[in-house]
C-alpha cells in the first residue's frame, strides 16, 4: 500500500493536469474557478494578478482563448510536500498551438479545504 505521501503526491499531479486540462480547453474560467480556494491568487504572465474576489474580471481574464494550446507538457516536476493538507507543484511548462510554442516555469500550491478536495491558493507563471 503506497504511503501517505505518495498518495498526496498523486493527487496533487492529478489536480495540476486537471488545472492545465482547465487552462487549455475552449471556455477555462469555469474548471478552473471550481479548482479555486475562495481567497486564489493566480498569477499569468503581463497579466494584474486574478482572484475570485472580482468573478466578472476572473471570467473576462480566463475568457477564450486564453491559454488556447493543441497541446502541453510537464516536464521537471517535482511535488513537495508541505504537510497532510498542503503542497506545491513545481515544473517546466512546453505548450504549442499550431507553430507557436509557449515555454514557462509553474508553481501551484493546493490546499486540501475542509470538503477533502485540493484547492488552488496560488498558481504562478513565468515565462522561459
Amino acid at each position: 500500500m503506497p504511503s501517505i505521501h505518495d498518495r498526496i503526491r498523486e493527487d496533487l499531479l492529478n489536480k495540476e493536469r486537471a488545472l492545465w486540462t482547465a487552462l487549455t480547453s475552449a471556455d477555462p474560467a469555469p474548471a478552473v474557478q471550481k479548482l479555486c480556494n475562495p481567497e486564489a491568487n493566480l498569477m499569468f504572465p503581463q497579466m494584474p494578478i486574478l482572484t475570485l474576489e472580482d468573478e466578472a474580471t476572473f471570467k473576462d481574464a480566463l475568457k477564450p482563448p486564453f491559454h488556447r494550446f493543441d497541446g502541453y507538457q510537464l516536464d521537471e516536476v517535482r511535488t513537495i510536500i508541505i504537510d497532510l493538507m498542503a503542497g506545491v507543484v513545481t515544473y517546466k511548462l512546453r505548450a504549442v498551438r499550431g507553430r507557436s510554442e509557449y515555454q514557462a516555469t509553474g508553481s501551484t500550491t493546493w490546499s486540501q479545504a475542509s470538503d477533502g478536495e485540493w484547492r488552488i491558493a496560488c498558481h504562478q507563471e513565468t515565462l522561459l
